[in-house]
């Protein structure tokens, strides 16, 4: 089959895009999601381990509250933080009543959950078969459809492993779940986050919110392929002493992530010592040729770009649907300013928000296709990279954005140098990429996934430019302090030319002041 009709549509079968399938299918919608590889089997998820922000209701929950506002640099907004530690717990406790264990003991916990990311996938498609979603597996998304009236209707893509033939599947309503952007640095399980479904959502008319907040990145063992390089960072950086030297007790010990990233960036290698980490952690690196012969953990600098940075589609209300009506977004494919402002989502809200956004949007999604009227003939959203021919070569164009975004001269600190110098050159390639990008078969992927990256790295380098200070991990080597004028959000969008403006409604004081001057 080549063409699919449903009433909700999910883009990408992650921890979001599977709690959005069931929360649409438990309102009665026909659902169907579409994946680039495998649902519940992919992404950066199923590579490690997932913490969730789960804090019941009482002082503890108020407090962290308080001190997630004043560390999002005021950018954030209580009301949606205690809307998500809500859903989260809620939903926590709907794990625990299905039996979900972590090695062996129960995941509820006092402040935090932590789950094995492929268990609680696994367990999560198994849930979505039940449920009668309808799942298909290497079925790449490459643009969306819409209607006469412009209202979002569906998406096309190719299926991988049916000779790449084209489909099309029509729906009343769309969930964007595809993740972030971590532009193929090397990250386990982010080789399928490449931007795509920012780009598509872009192309249809979509708002992107936060995109200067895309400067997240990672230590992770050097040459290790696989699950430590997604868990290990967070717990290398803080359980183990990091050190500059090749002796385990000597050199210089590093007492933060700055100074850490500053040693590799003027070329000083930088080692985590083993006996700080956890038996089972250190067992898996052993394993997988992680330390070398004095027991040490050489590392590296991995960005991870807005997947567990900030950025992504603006949400423009609760049930997190976007500005154009019939699409909705969840999971890291949307601004997760609302609860982590200017910092990453690290230390559970990033998985708290893919549980509540998803539920949300799914929701919202299977009640807005309940009351649209009967869709009409639909028109695939033009977009780059998807010509019958190529004249470029992708794989130029990934090298090209790489160059500017990969470096941490590039995005760990930036200055209105080199960002105008990176968009120079990406804004040199945009005209060939818009027109003469493009392929057959699994080229075709290929062509896309160039375009997202470049597409998404324009969209940063334009937002940093435009916030003239430092705030959070956005970090400028020219404008070192906070400007109380910078206390907005910062909204972008298109394509051709790029544009960039400032969200002033956005701003939340519900919780008082900042305590840091600004």
């Amino acid at each position: 089959m080549t063409e699919f009709e449903a009433d909700v549509l999910v883009l990408g079968g992650g921890p979001a895009g599977c709690w959005a399938a069931l929360a649409a299918a438990a309102r009665g919608a026909r659902v169907l999601v579409v994946d680039k590889a495998r649902a519940g089997a992919s992404g950066p998820t199923a590579c490690g381990t997932v913490s969730l922000w789960n804090l019941p209701p009482g002082p503890a929950r108020d407090e962290a509250v308080r001190q997630g506002f004043a560390g999002g640099k005021g950018l954030g907004d209580p009301e949606w933080m205690y809307r998500v530690l809500d859903e989260t717990h809620r939903r926590v406790e709907q794990l625990v009543r299905r039996g979900f264990r972590v090695d062996g003991e129960p995941v509820a916990g006092p402040t935090r959950v932590v789950l094995d990311g492929a268990k609680y996938l696994g367990r999560m498609r198994r849930s979505m078969v039940i449920a009668g979603v309808r799942i298909l597996d290497r079925h790449p998304a490459l643009q969306l459809l819409t209607d006469r009236d412009g209202l979002v209707s569906g998406a096309a893509g190719i299926a991988l492993a049916k000779g790449h033939r084209t489909w099309t599947a029509r729906a009343a309503a769309v969930v964007v779940a595809t993740g972030g952007c971590a532009f193929l640095s090397g990250g386990a399980g982010t080789d399928v986050d490449t931007g795509d479904g920012l780009l598509m959502a872009a192309e249809a008319g979509a708002e992107l919110s936060g995109m200067e907040f895309s400067s997240a990145y990672a230590l992770a063992p050097t040459g290790v392929a696989g699950a430590p390089a997604v868990f290990a960072p967070d717990l290398l950086m803080y359980l183990a002493t990091l050190h500059d030297e090749r002796s385990a007790g000597g050199g210089r010990e590093f007492g933060s992530r700055a100074e850490a990233f500053a040693a590799i960036a003027d070329g000083r290698r930088v080692y985590a010592l083993a006996d700080d980490l956890p038996d089972a952690l250190r067992t898996q690196l052993i394993r997988a040729g992680g330390l070398d012969a004095a027991g040490r953990v050489p590392l590296r600098a991995v960005l991870e770009g807005t997947v567990r940075g900030t950025g992504g589609l603006r949400l423009t209300g609760p049930d997190c649907g976007t500005n154009l009506p019939g699409l909705f977004g969840a999971g890291d494919v949307t601004t997760r300013e609302p609860i982590t402002g200017a910092v990453s989502g690290f230390g559970g809200q990033n998985g708290a928000w893919a549980i509540s956004s998803g539920v949300w949007s799914g929701a919202a999604a299977a009640r807005f296709a309940r009351e649209r009227r009967k869709i009409g003939k639909t028109r695939a959203v033009p977009g780059a990279g998807l010509g019958a021919r190529s004249g470029i070569d992708p794989r130029a164009v990934v090298g090209l954005v790489q160059e500017h975004t990969l470096p941490l001269r590039r995005s760990y600190w930036r200055s209105e140098g080199s960002l105008r110098d990176s968009i120079g050159e990406l804004d040199g390639v945009w005209p060939g990429v818009r027109f003469d990008l493009g392929g057959g078969g699994a080229d075709r992927l290929r062509a896309r996934q160039a375009a997202a990256l470049l597409a998404v790295a324009r969209w940063t380098k334009y937002s940093a430019l435009a916030r003239t200070e430092t705030r959070g991990m956005h970090r400028r080597t020219d404008h070192p302090g906070r400007s109380r004028a910078g206390r907005v959000r910062l909204v972008s969008g298109g394509l051709d030319s790029v544009w960039v403006r400032s969200d002033r409604s956005a701003a939340n004081t519900a919780v008082g002041e900042l305590t840091a001057a600004e």
